[in-house]
């Protein structure tokens, strides 16, 4: 299927309200967002929706900016704020009033358990006289918009779901801006989407209640309707919504954690569309151009955290040794071996814990483990014992590392006539008190000749 838009520039946007982190859920939707837009040559544009000024926070703001940065879900110009459009939204509220698609309305707003809801449009009928009365002498009132009074569908299209059709007089007469003059969120969002030529709205399935309200708005003001797209909720192991109120992991603590970027986008490409590649890390900008709106899913998928650990351990592996080595080796105990054995050994160490890491905070992990005694250790043949720490001990500095240390339990071995399980096993047991791990010659190097001794003589403290 041909997944070029034709003959009409397409524009996306993502709109978060600054209310909390920016969460898996909420970057995927960012992530198709960027996506449809580079497909097809279009923009992508980011507006923070902060009208609830009692839960935005400025550091919730940068700490989403610095997420899609980190992502590569870079948009095309600086992000905007609801907070900045008061004026506009009062000129486009002028106009649904002119245009009579819009009435002011003085019912109380009782906000307490069990209030009823005033009837939506008792003061739609109100005359003119009584009303012009009322907005004269400074009644408090909220705006209305003047929805259908019959049972004719309104009919919305979904890119995903076809035709959508909803009663007429089941819509009601919903607000517009409330007794503050503040827009809502229903109203806000079609002035900001229209204004910024929003081609394409990409939001997840629970806005779907408010499409056909917005539908409403933009006919009534005769501006061109986007395409509705209402992708599938990303669900948590119970398959409830992810949302930040739930708890759900951020981005932000991902990128702590030393996730690479294109492992969460490689991961966030895989919930609900079935074309992303699950064999390699991709950039953002590299998905773009197979990426088919129209290819998603409407099965909503779960948050699958060894999927997501697959995309990271590929992307571990893609990490150059030498920065790894590097970046780790403050990790290891201070070793009075010299050489350049100690490098070679450490990297070798790097390389077999690579495979089981995510990401760089399970590496940091796994290196702490490898050397953390864990006591009591348990206490072997002291006869042999001794031997061989007698004999690790006549190994200088300059001969210590795994390769040769392997050669000298070897010989410890054949001439004792020892299963290499138990010398091992032992031996490990010794040093570490852990049952599995590295292999312990390698173990041996990293831990250098000084703190292998160490071990030996405090093992049964």
């Amino acid at each position: 299927m041909e997944s070029k838009e034709e003959n009409r520039i397409v524009n996306t946007r993502f709109a978060p309200s600054p209310t909390g982190l920016l969460h898996i859920g909420g970057a995927r939707t960012a992530l198709f967002n960027y996506l449809w837009a580079k497909h097809n040559g279009g923009r992508f544009l980011l507006r923070f929706e902060d009208t609830d000024q009692e839960r935005t926070s400025a550091e919730f703001e940068e700490s989403i900016l610095n997420d899609l940065k980190w992502l590569g879900i870079l948009p095309d110009e600086d992000a905007t704020r609801q907070t900045e459009r008061t004026e506009r939204y009062r000129e486009v509220l002028e106009e649904l009033r002119r245009r009579n698609a819009a009435y002011a309305c003085f019912c109380p707003h009782d906000e307490s358990p069990g209030a009823k809801r005033p009837r939506a449009d008792k003061c739609r009928f109100i005359s003119p006289h009584e009303r012009e009365a009322r907005l004269l002498s400074g009644e408090p009132y909220c705006v209305r918009f003047a929805s259908p009074q019959s049972d004719d569908a309104v009919i919305f299209r979904d890119t995903l779901r076809g035709k959508m059709p909803v009663k007429g007089s089941s819509v009601g007469d919903f607000v517009l801006a409330r007794s503050d003059g503040s827009p809502t969120y229903l109203f806000a969002v079609v002035a900001d989407d229209h204004d910024f030529g929003i081609s394409h709205v990409i939001r997840g399935e629970e806005h779907l209640s408010n499409t056909p309200k917005q539908e409403l708005i933009y006919r009534a003001l005769g501006w061109e309707v986007p395409e509705w797209i209402h992708i599938p909720m990303v669900l948590d192991s119970e398959r409830h919504k992810l949302s930040k109120r739930s708890g759900a992991i951020s981005v932000a603590s991902y990128r702590e954690d030393g996730w690479s970027p294109e492992a969460l986008v490689s991961y966030m490409a895989t919930l609900s569309w079935a074309g992303a590649p699950v064999d390699r890390i991709s950039r953002a900008a590299a998905l773009a151009e197979g990426f088919d709106i129209r290819d998603v899913s409407l099965d909503s998928p779960m948050h699958d955290q060894e999927r997501m650990n697959h995309f990271g351990k590929m992307a571990m592996r893609e990490l150059p040794a030498e920065s790894l080595l590097r970046e780790y080796d403050k990790l290891f105990p201070r070793s009075d071996t010299r050489g350049g054995h100690i490098d070679s050994d450490r990297a070798a160490l790097i390389n077999e814990l690579l495979p089981s890491c995510s990401c760089k905070k399970d590496m940091e992990r796994s290196i702490g483990e490898v050397f953390l005694p864990k006591y009591p250790r348990e206490t072997a043949d002291e006869a042999w014992m001794r031997d061989i720490r007698m004999a690790l001990s006549l190994v200088t500095p300059e001969l210590w590392y795994s390769e040769n240390l392997k050669n000298i339990l070897r010989e410890f071995q054949r001439e004792r006539g020892l299963k290499g399980k138990i010398l091992y096993h032992c031996l490990r047991m010794r040093l570490t008190g852990a049952e599995h791990g590295v292999p312990i010659a390698l173990l041996m190097g990293c831990l250098g000749r000084e703190n292998v001794l160490e071990r030996f003589d405090t093992a049964d403290l």
